[in-house]
């Protein structure tokens, strides 16, 4: 009944509780359950415990599509690192007449509403200004209550896209990250048209969990490079008790893709549900 309440009100009302409360019903509203917050043990009260008590100002920077590539690159070398086209803080100053396809054009504090640009013919000047302009005044973090993204100073960023020989996007590698081990790898591929996912342990065993979205249909290949990404991930990860690390790996190498500390903002699915003590177990606090 509190579920059915919170999903009928909206954000409207989350945004107006104190941190505690809306922490509280967001859960609520997702697993139609009580959260325990005082002593947490599923993964997803974790993270919603991470919300409300562990504010780490290291999450902030690695939070930060912008400030994190400089301490991924001390962390594990340049070489794993997107070339950055372009940065600042006025979309109205994308040079896009300087820029060569294909790239990305995104902001720092955010995700989910990235520009593709694969051809000159794709760029709208003005409507990419305006799906900017939009997202800068986009306060990402405080309906979730995603304490890291809050203090991180607004800017558009512009990536070299990473691409595969024949033209497609990478498949993602998310690697699941606790006190400095990697335990499981979420692989995600078709994140453009139509997004599909395989839980996977380290030694890549695929595992019978649904994490939100339709499996991938066709056998995944072991990558033959998962041991060094699963190295650079760890020492990625090295300095938190928990955090998810992305990854890319085309044919030219190792490409570092975010951190995450709140995956899916604390409603990470799970089926069966005992995944979500699985990984809770894992991650001491």
């Amino acid at each position: 009944m509190l579920g059915d309440m919170v999903r009928k009100v909206g954000g409207s009302l989350i945004d107006m509780l104190p941190d505690y409360a809306a922490v509280y019903l967001i859960y609520c509203a997702t697993f139609r359950s009580l959260p325990n917050l005082r002593h947490p043990k599923t993964f997803n009260e974790k993270v919603a415990w991470r919300k409300l008590y562990q504010h780490n100002p290291q999450f902030s920077i690695f939070s930060d599509k912008v400030a994190v590539k400089a301490q991924v690159a001390e962390l594990v070398g340049e070489e794993h690192i997107i070339e950055t086209l372009w940065e600042g803080s006025n979309p109205e100053d994308i040079p896009f007449e300087s820029l060569t396809p294909p790239y990305v054009v995104k902001v720092n504090h955010s995700s989910g509403a990235n520009v593709f640009i694969r051809a000159a013919q794709d760029v709208n000047r003005e409507t990419i200004v305006a799906s900017m302009r939009e997202q800068l005044a986009f306060a990402h973090g405080h309906r979730l209550r995603e304490w890291a993204y809050l203090g991180i100073p607004r800017k558009v960023l512009v990536e070299r896209m990473i691409l595969m020989p024949d033209g497609s996007i990478p498949d993602d590698y998310k690697f699941f990250t606790f006190h400095g081990r990697v335990h499981f790898v979420h692989c995600d591929r078709d994140r453009v048209c139509g997004l599909k996912q395989n839980l996977y342990d380290r030694e890549w065993n695929l595992l019978s969990v649904w994490m939100g979205y339709a499996p991938i249909s066709e056998p995944v290949s072991k990558p033959a490079n998962l041991t060094q990404m699963i190295e650079l991930a760890e020492r990625i990860g090295a300095p938190f008790d928990f955090v998810r690390v992305d990854l890319y790996s085309p044919p030219q190498g190792i490409f570092f893709g975010e951190t995450t500390f709140y995956p899916n903002g604390g409603r990470q699915p799970f089926a069966p549900m005992e995944w979500d003590n699985k990984f809770g177990e894992l991650w001491k606090i």
